[in-house]
């Protein structure tokens, strides 16, 4: 495992897989956000005669896209969500003969190549502990992959990918021990350090990897990219963001009368609160 996130948690530096933007104008973001706890109150930044108005009509029908992941979780109790969703179990207690309850909590096991939600004793390590299997982690948490051998505790985000701290963000992991029994790697939805990084400048990030926005309230990470392109499904190339609302890709953009990022028959719209001064999408002009 490697350096602390800024939650406190021992954390890898890897990059999630593909981003997204809010439905309040396929919001955007500069550096992460972390600790905000809100969408600060952008300009749009500057631009001469360039249009700061986003306007992207919402489809008539979407899916919900706060519960994206929720698929991966399947069916029964929620992990992470309300812990009455499981009871108190009767255990051996002491050993002496007598029983005490154990807490449970809904937590992802490993079963016939799949994740499945099971209520089962909470675990002693808290967020960015070590861990083998989910049994490991407390309440609300799960054994995801870390970088080399074992796993860290991270918060599920079954329920809503809004859910995870203030410097986190929603993104498949690999469940630790689907890797350590050597099978096929099973993915579930858990809360991973975001990393600080300026829209269309992949300086800052490892090679191989991408800044884009992956939360509502405009934080940023280093993500590994897609292929899709300007309307195309998520998850999005280099240069691109893709929308929540629509589930498709937005090119990215420079608001400034001198910039030629969206090309002929295109401008660059920005002006919602998440986005940094300077920044927005390529909408037609056509």
């Amino acid at each position: 495992m490697s350096e602390a996130d800024s939650s406190g948690e021992m954390a890898s530096d890897d990059g999630g897989y593909g981003g997204f933007s809010s439905e309040y104008g396929d919001g955007g973001g500069s550096a992460a956000t972390a600790g905000s706890g809100g969408t600060p109150p952008f300009d749009g930044g500057g631009g001469g005669a360039v249009d700061e108005s986003v306007d992207i009509p919402a489809p008539t029908t979407s899916p919900d896209p706060y519960t994206r992941f929720a698929h991966l979780c399947g069916d029964g109790c929620t992990p992470g969500g309300e812990p009455t969703e499981c009871s108190s179990s009767s255990g051996d207690g002491s050993g002496t003969g007598g029983t005490t309850a154990q807490p449970l909590h809904c937590q992802l096991v490993l079963g016939e190549g799949d994740a499945i939600p099971s209520c089962r004793p909470v675990g002693r390590y808290a967020a960015g502990g070590p861990c083998h299997r989910g049994m490991d982690c407390a309440a609300g948490l799960g054994c995801a992959a870390a970088d080399g051998q074992g796993g860290v505790c991270r918060q599920y985000c079954c329920g809503n990918v809004e859910s995870c701290a203030p410097g986190t963000y929603c993104e498949e992991r690999s469940m630790a021990e689907s890797l350590a029994e050597g099978n096929t790697p099973v993915t579930i939805p858990v809360c991973v350090p975001a990393t600080s990084c300026e829209l269309l400048d992949d300086s800052v990030c490892p090679a191989g990897l991408t800044c884009t926005i992956v939360r509502e309230d405009g934080t940023t990470s280093c993500v590994v990219p897609g292929d899709g392109r300007a309307d195309d499904p998520c998850p999005c190339a280099p240069g691109f963001v893709c929308s929540m609302l629509t589930n498709q890709c937005k090119q990215l953009c420079r608001i400034d009368a001198r910039s030629q990022d969206c090309g002929a028959n295109a401008k660059c719209q920005g002006g919602s609160t998440v986005y940094p001064p300077g920044f927005g999408v390529c909408v037609s002009t056509m």
